[in-house]
């Protein structure tokens, strides 16, 4: 009765705990014209000018948002307009505060234009999570705060954008998908 007690018990935390991680609260979005909400929720721990020449064709501004175990990992869209292209790259499970993750470990780029910006947000699997899974498709559009995808067990994404726009939180900043205006015109 001992064993069966305990491996129920187990059982019941770790379905306690994945029911938890993988919860997705309502949102609502907030935001005026001219402001880009947050895509994950978790910490800011970066702002930097960054050149980004693949989607973005130059400088721009990235914000990078550490997601921890216990925020949620449901992905939103920073803006509302098409999803334009997206490209998924395999790599590493490097710990998601580490230095140069964006390059080295597995990450989803999601595209976005809104009325002929481009805002740019990437997915950046870590060293628990293995799975980045999109929600959205090529020429698919999307509003404001909708879910846009998933990192499973996930670790940080990225928002780049240009320099029409200002941000508006402070590094160590605590956001909320759909929710924190990271930015402004």
């Amino acid at each position: 009765m001992g064993r069966f007690f305990l491996l129920a018990l187990l059982v019941f935390c770790f379905a306690s705990f994945c029911l938890y991680f993988f919860r997705n609260p309502r949102r609502r979005t907030d935001a005026g014209p001219g402001e880009l909400v947050s895509p994950a929720d978790g910490t800011v721990v970066d702002i930097s000018d960054v050149v980004q020449g693949e989607f973005l064709g130059g400088a721009a501004t990235r914000i990078a948002i550490f997601m921890s175990p216990l925020d949620v990992h449901v992905n939103r869209s920073p803006t509302s307009g098409f999803v334009v292209a997206m490209k998924h790259v395999a790599g590493k499970f490097a710990m998601a505060f580490g230095k140069d993750i964006e390059e080295q470990n597995e990450r989803n780029f999601i595209l976005f234009d809104h009325e002929g910006e481009k805002i740019l947000i990437v997915q950046i699997a870590g060293f628990l999570a293995r799975r980045i899974i999109p929600y959205v498709k090529v020429n698919e559009r999307v509003a404001q705060g909708q879910e846009v995808g998933m990192i499973a067990f996930g670790s940080r994404v990225d928002i780049y954008f240009h320099k029409g726009y200002v941000p508006v939180v402070d590094l160590h900043a605590k956001v909320k998908a759909g929710m924190t205006v990271l930015a402004r015109k």
